[in-house]
């Protein structure tokens, strides 16, 4: 670095600048030349002598030993295999079918097939039991009596027959009643069912092997005005 003093004349100055050009000059030759230099100038009364040193030398670090390089194999080179000869050059005696031996003595036969058999099935059974039809355990005489004659038709003198059709269940009670042939009135017929299913009682129907069955009654009652 230099420094000058701002009152010196232009002379002095002008003398400093070309010093100072002549340092750098000789500073940029001995960087070059690789000298280690030491200058001394001595200057005019008015000016600081600068002294120039090389910078001290940079640590440098070792260098590492050479790393042992792998070694490769070398393999001499192999001539290559002639390619193989497919053709087949020896000769195929080929023989016709018709010199084939052949037995024309022996004629073959399909084998029968096995006839399947089956078993006979069984017979039929034959019914144990004959079956039966429902039959009243009570008279029919005493469901219905002149006593049972409803009054409304008993005063307006209504008679008639009523045809009847019972279902009888297996206990042997009347499960339903229907009227086949009205007696021309309704309370009459009405009655009929009313009187059939709470006092007729019956034998209950049986099938083939006897076991008590739904059967069906038909009969009729004829309701007359008792003189």
């Amino acid at each position: 670095m230099s420094f000058v003093q701002s009152h010196a004349d232009p002379a002095a100055r002008a003398k400093a600048i070309i010093v100072v050009g002549g340092v750098h000059a000789l500073l940029g030759a001995g960087l070059v030349l690789g000298l280690t230099f030491t200058g001394i100038i001595q200057p005019d009364d008015d000016f600081t002598a600068i002294i120039f040193r090389d910078p001290p030398p940079t640590p440098v670090d070792p260098v590492p030993p050479e790393q042992a390089q792998p070694t490769a194999t070398y393999y001499p080179p192999v001539a290559p295999k002639p390619p193989l000869d497919l053709r087949d050059n020896a000769s195929t005696e080929v023989r016709p079918l018709d010199d084939a031996p052949v037995d024309r003595g022996t004629t073959l036969f399909p084998t029968p097939l096995p006839t399947p058999t089956y078993a006979p099935l069984p017979p039929a059974p034959t019914p144990s039991f004959s079956p039966v039809s429902a039959r009243p355990s009570n008279g029919p005489a005493g469901w219905i009596t002149n006593a049972d004659y409803p009054s409304a038709p008993l005063r307006r003198s209504e008679e008639g027959t009523a045809g009847y059709r019972l279902v009888i269940g297996s206990d042997g009670r009347v499960d339903d009643c229907q009227i086949t042939a009205s007696t021309g009135s309704r309370a009459l017929d009405t009655a009929t069912c009313r009187f059939l299913e709470r006092r007729a009682r019956f034998d209950p129907a049986k099938d083939q092997s006897g076991r008590n069955v739904v059967g069906t009654y038909t009969g009729q009652v004829t309701w007359d005005i008792p003189e």
